[in-house]
């Protein structure tokens, strides 16, 4: 495994900067962001290389008001077995959906089910569909 030594080496001889203090500053400043961002829980993804995601805890519970999710639990019995084509096709639970989206109860739900997530200590790394391919050294 290679340190912040080895790494400010070699970034020092592909890059222009050719001061291998000043390449440590930049790499101990961009990680130093990145750790600030990841702590914040956003996400970071570099195109063509990798993406860092911090987890989180959905928080549990129904996004809709109690009247629109007894609605939603009725269509749901009446329907049952009847598969997807139930819910494409009925005009009823499209209605019912639009119904939802402008009732202010369901917004204020959905608003305060978003403020109760609560992230994790744990991060997840994902490589890009490049990233293994070895590429000509110059």
């Amino acid at each position: 495994m290679q340190g912040i030594q080895q790494i400010t080496q070699e970034v020092n001889k592909k890059s222009k900067l050719n001061n291998q203090e000043t390449t440590k500053k930049v790499l101990n400043a961009f990680l130093e962001v990145t750790k600030q961002k990841l702590i914040e829980g956003e996400s970071l993804s570099f195109k063509g290389f990798f993406t860092i995601k911090r987890s989180t805890i959905q928080a549990k519970g129904s996004k809709h008001c109690s009247k629109h999710d007894k609605n939603f639990e009725w269509f749901q019995e009446v329907n049952q077995g009847k598969g997807l084509a139930a819910y494409t096709k009925s005009a009823k639970f499209r209605s019912l959906v639009q119904e939802a989206r402008k009732c202010k109860d369901c917004q204020n739900k959905k608003q305060q089910l978003a403020k109760n997530v609560k992230l994790t200590n744990r991060i997840s790394f994902k490589p890009s569909k490049d990233f293994w391919k070895v590429s000509k050294k110059r």
